[in-house]
């Protein structure tokens, strides 16, 4: 009987330590998510900012272009009145240089929505953890109590 009742405990326990895993690695994986949201959302404002700067520039200014991570080549503004945009699934549009500027702005708002949402769903998560920690806690000082009681009652029949 004591042997099932252990086993019993075991399982509970391993079930227990299973789930606080997985909220665990549920939170370590929304905080990659947030993170690559955080680093499109700042890729989006510098692409706005450089859009704006190279507008302010003028026309016929030159300016360095680059060419992959270690090359630039020279380059002259024209107008920058039209803005080439990706809209997803590899394809691109050309928009007016305001118009532009708004549908990255849109997509930073939409990246800005998703990133509470997974805060929210981490806050969540975190308090599942707590819940499920307070479990193991209290299911080991039962398993300790139980032990010691049984200790006793050894002790008593000797």
């Amino acid at each position: 009987m004591l042997k099932k009742l252990l086993k019993k405990d075991d399982k509970k326990m391993a079930e227990l330590n299973r789930q606080l895993r997985s909220y665990i690695a549920q939170i370590e994986a929304l905080r990659v998510e947030i993170a690559n949201i955080d680093d499109l959302i700042s890729e989006y404002r510098a692409t706005i900012t450089t859009l704006k700067n190279l507008k302010d520039l003028g026309d016929g200014k030159e300016v360095l272009l680059p060419v992959g991570r270690i090359a630039q080549v020279a380059a002259k503004l024209e107008k920058v009145e039209k803005v080439v945009i990706s809209i997803g699934s590899g394809i691109s549009v050309e928009l007016p240089f305001k118009e532009a500027v708004s549908q990255i702005e849109k997509e930073i708002t939409a990246l800005i929505v998703l990133r509470e949402a997974l805060e929210k769903a981490m806050v969540d998560l975190y308090a599942k953890v707590e819940e499920t920690t307070e479990k193991i806690r209290e299911h080991g000082q039962a398993e300790a109590s139980e032990e010691a009681k049984d200790e006793e009652e050894e002790k008593a029949e000797k």
